[in-house]
């Protein structure tokens, strides 16, 4: 009797060992698969969120490629236009300097120019006058007279073949001007030279003039037949002037 109760006693403890290890057992399956189904879970959900990471950090490499190259085409695009504009205020500074040289080179050259005339025609006047002061020293007042009226004579003889057709008609007056008062008989024969090549009346109004030193000048309103001494000086010294520089040329 007792045997069969510690018998059936212990069947009972198998029975219930077998159940509650069978349970345990099924207890730490469930538990095992649910933690690793979680564990499996969390890591698609850190792969996920490391997948979106990276995606996002591609992305802001990207973004920050094309900032990147965008700021480089931009400050390409200043440092061009800088330095054109640069170039630009360079070549107008260097215009403006060279026609502000090329003025004051031109300026210079016309003051130049204008100071060798002034010069020029100052010993003009100069030498004519030192040649007028040497002709009036050397002849005597005789000879100079004698000189005058052959002066005159010659003039007149000239007169014959002189073409006076572009004397306006409106002139009505003839001035004579000499140093000395002019002779009746020249004053005569040059009257009747004008009559005749002008074929109309016409007045004489004789004058006397130191500063032509010498000879005859005819003046028929604004035109003048010019035979004076100081001309004849002027003139020559004029061909001088001229003919030594085409000698330096």
């Amino acid at each position: 009797m007792d045997l069969k109760l510690i018998i059936s006693f212990l069947f009972m403890m198998f029975l219930v060992c077998g159940v509650l290890i069978l349970w345990l057992r099924n207890t730490f399956l469930t538990s095992t698969e649910g933690a690793l189904k979680r564990l499996d879970d969390e890591t698609a959900k850190a792969a996920a969120k490391q997948a979106e990471l990276t995606r996002r950090i591609q992305e802001a490499d990207s973004e920050l490629e094309k900032r990147r190259s965008e700021a480089k085409e931009l400050a390409d695009k200043m440092r061009s236009t800088a330095e054109e504009e640069a170039r630009a205020e360079k070549e107008k500074i260097i215009k403006k300097a060279r026609d502000e040289g090329e003025e004051i080179i031109a300026n210079a050259q016309t003051a130049t120019e204008k100071m060798k005339l002034e010069m020029e025609k100052d010993l003009d006047i100069r030498g004519v006058d030192f040649g007028i002061e040497i002709l009036n020293k050397v002849f005597s007042e005789k000879t100079k007279g004698s000189f005058e009226e052959l002066l005159i004579a010659d003039f007149i003889e000239n007169l014959k073949t002189m073409d006076m057709s572009r004397i306006s008609p409106d002139v009505a007056t003839v001035d004579v001007i000499t140093v000395n008062p002019i002779k009746e008989n020249y004053k005569s024969e040059i009257l009747k030279i004008v009559k005749d090549k002008l074929q109309r009346d016409i007045q004489i109004n004789p004058t006397t003039d130191e500063k032509i030193s010498g000879g005859i000048i005819l003046r028929f309103g604004s035109m003048a037949l010019d035979s004076s001494l100081r001309f004849i000086f002027k003139e020559e010294a004029r061909k001088m002037k001229e003919s030594i520089e085409a000698t330096i040329i």
